[in-house]
């Protein structure tokens, strides 16, 4: 759980059906179009201030805080760690183009500065546990601000979600003496139902337990724990695949909202055999669905499109 009262401020955070299509889209009152205007402060600019196609700023209200890093504190039962970090936004240049519409090469600079500054906040001292590096598209997916921007937000502490990831990736190799990412890559190409679309470097795929209909899983067949340590010859066959994906869902689909993010390996640890168990991966969630009832009083989701199905659609959507 992360408390961040403040981010109740930001722009469009009052209820969606408040705020028409008209006004969240609209150009006039974006708060990227003029960073000095809006009070954003530039972290860098790519690839100039004066020319710049991805500008990398502060989030004017953050979910976590550059501060000192202290220890845990309790509260009766619970264990509490100060929101110690930093919480950037990747903004891109043009108001109206989003991640489908762009072409290889813009994809290609969007990778780079993700690794860029990825590399910038993990070399940094101080609470620097994890990062996570995520986008989301559509206001029902959570971007409050119709402008394309990508996010990155380190913490002091490892997520559940990828604690039981990594966790789960190192009982698979202690106990079968393989890693469960190339396990799982071996068995989708034998199978061929749920893949996408694959090139040399990298595979998308619907996997065998998708929780949401048309979930996605991009894994590189390098199979590298840590993301921003993927090398850069890389990134064209990272962006081929991102962008392929990413224009199917917009066709097949109509334009869903998504999230997408990467879960890399710790910025810190001390499993100094991460490389030999687990493998850096990007998931996209388009949004088909609401969790109900059952799904939080249990924690079982219900998927109602076959993970086969919904691969078929998506490979036979041509782009």
């Amino acid at each position: 759980m992360l408390f961040a009262t403040g981010r109740t401020k930001r722009p469009h955070a009052e209820k969606k059906e408040t705020v028409d299509d008209d006004k969240y889209r609209s150009i006039d009152n974006c708060p990227f179009e003029d960073f000095k205007k809006s009070g954003n402060e530039p972290v860098w600019f790519y690839p100039s201030e004066t020319d710049w196609h991805i500008a990398v700023i502060k989030n004017k209200f953050p979910a976590v805080k550059p501060g000192i890093c202290k220890p845990a504190t309790s509260f009766g039962p619970f264990n509490a760690q100060e929101a110690v970090g930093f919480h950037d936004l990747f903004v891109y240049k043009d108001h109206d183009r989003h991640f489908a519409d762009f072409s290889k090469e813009e994809i290609i600079e969007v990778i780079r500065s993700y690794k860029r500054r990825y590399q910038e906040i993990s070399e940094t001292e101080g609470c620097v546990r994890y990062v996570l590096i995520f986008h989301n598209f559509g206001r029902d997916a959570g971007a409050s601000i119709y402008h394309p921007h990508s996010q990155i937000i380190s913490m002091p502490i490892l997520p559940p979600d990828v604690s039981r990831s990594i966790n789960g990736s190192y009982n698979f190799y202690k106990n079968h003496k393989e890693r469960v990412y190339d396990v799982l890559m071996k068995w989708e190409k034998e199978h061929g139902h749920r893949i996408i679309y694959e090139n040399d470097l990298f595979l998308a795929f619907c996997p065998f337990v998708s929780k949401t209909p048309y979930e996605i899983r991009i894994f590189s067949r390098d199979s590298h724990a840590h993301f921003e340590k993927m090398p850069d010859e890389f990134d064209k066959y990272l962006a081929d695949v991102l962008l392929t994906i990413l224009k199917k869902i917009k066709k097949a689909l109509g334009n869903p909202p998504y999230n997408l993010f990467i879960h890399t390996a710790p910025a810190e640890t001390d499993m100094e055999s991460v490389h030999e168990f687990y493998s850096w991966h990007i998931e996209i969630l388009p949004k088909a669905k609401v969790a109900a009832g059952f799904e939080m009083g249990t924690g079982v989701d219900i998927n109602v499109v076959d993970p086969d199905d919904a691969a078929k659609l998506l490979r036979e959507t041509d782009i």
